[in-house]
């Protein structure tokens, strides 16, 4: 990113550039198993955090239809091109509260949005605040100990998951969990996520998954 290039411009330009292309997220079996976890949790009212264009959320409302979905995104870009969501809206987690009263939400889901944050304690102090006692957080992120990322470190070269300049946290299991207990969180899950395999998540997920996602519970 260039130093004149704010973080929001950078990602409004990817959604007017390879994001949008025709085909650009095919393939990607993040949101179908995301929602499955979402189904078991049944909330009726949730926010999706780093919404995008709403993909997430048309899955959610698959499994479960008259879930109430509000979705917030950096990206201008991304709100514009975004349906499914019952409410959205555009909020700098580097700075700014969410727009949503205490205690008002089932989940909170951020998948792919920690890392890239500057305070990701800050913005998991938000979730918490705008949950319900009882409520959850489901949080997935690129996983620091995958096995290919030791390997590139081993030959010497920088793992590409912190290569990556839009990246300004890396994260394992030991450190995801961390950080939720720190901000009022019970882990209730921990696991991982695989875009093919996804048995071998079972096997070890700390270093055979590239994704980790971490299921907390709000006091």
């Amino acid at each position: 990113m260039s130093q004149t290039m704010s973080q929001r411009e950078r990602y409004d330009l990817e959604w007017n550039g390879w994001k949008a292309a025709a085909g650009a997220f095919e393939g990607v079996r993040r949101y179908g198993q995301i929602s499955r976890r979402v189904a078991a949790l049944a909330p009726g009212r949730l926010l999706d955090v780093g919404c995008g264009d709403g993909r997430l959320a048309r899955e959610i409302k698959q499994v479960l239809p008259r879930v109430v979905v509000h979705g917030c995104d950096l990206s201008l870009a991304a709100l514009d091109r975004a349906q499914g969501l019952d409410r959205q809206y555009a909020v700098d987690l580097n700075g700014e509260r969410l727009p949503e009263p205490d205690g008002s939400l089932d989940l909170v889901i951020a998948s792919e949005v920690i890392e890239h944050l500057i305070e990701p304690g800050r913005a998991m102090a938000e979730f918490h605040r705008v949950l319900r006692p009882g409520g959850h957080v489901l949080i997935t992120v690129p996983n620091v100990a995958f096995w290919r990322f030791r390997v590139e470190a081993l030959r010497g070269d920088v793992p590409s998951v912190t290569a990556d300049e839009r990246h300004l946290h890396s994260f394992n299991a030991a450190l995801l969990s961390a950080l939720a207990v720190r901000e009022g969180f019970e882990v209730v899950t921990m696991t991982g996520l695989r875009q093919r395999y996804e048995s071998l998540a079972a096997m070890g997920f700390t270093w055979l998954c590239d994704t980790l996602l971490l299921i907390g519970r709000r006091a």
